[in-house]
């Protein structure tokens, strides 16, 4: 698709950006590896939002189950009547047809 409108621009100016992000994260691991009481207290705190986040889902999923008996109680059962049966026995073959059939009859 080469349109006369269409232009390209380099996105290399880009690099620098990724490179420095680089740096840094090998920066924090290095200081972190440095510092063990820094990753104890990372660990810990990471461990604390991991449960908090269990917690809140477990709320969560509690409130929907308790919320849905009222709801499942008001919608009721569904069920059919009349003495029809769907047992295997009672089932037909159907004649092979096609849409090409019908435009012949036609």
């Amino acid at each position: 698709m080469n349109a006369a409108n269409l232009k390209r621009r380099s996105t290399a100016k880009g690099i620098p950006f990724l490179l420095l992000g680089v740096a840094a994260i090998i920066a924090i691991v290095a200081y972190i590896i440095l510092n063990p009481d820094i990753l104890k207290d990372l660990l810990y705190l990471v461990l604390i939002i991991v449960l908090a986040v269990v917690a809140i889902v477990i709320v969560i999923l509690a409130l929907i189950m308790i919320l849905a008996i009222p709801f499942y109680l008001f919608k009721g059962e569904q069920y059919q009547e009349g003495g029809t049966s769907y047992e295997i026995k009672d089932v037909k073959a159907v004649r092979e047809s096609s849409s090409e059939d019908k435009e012949d009859k036609e």
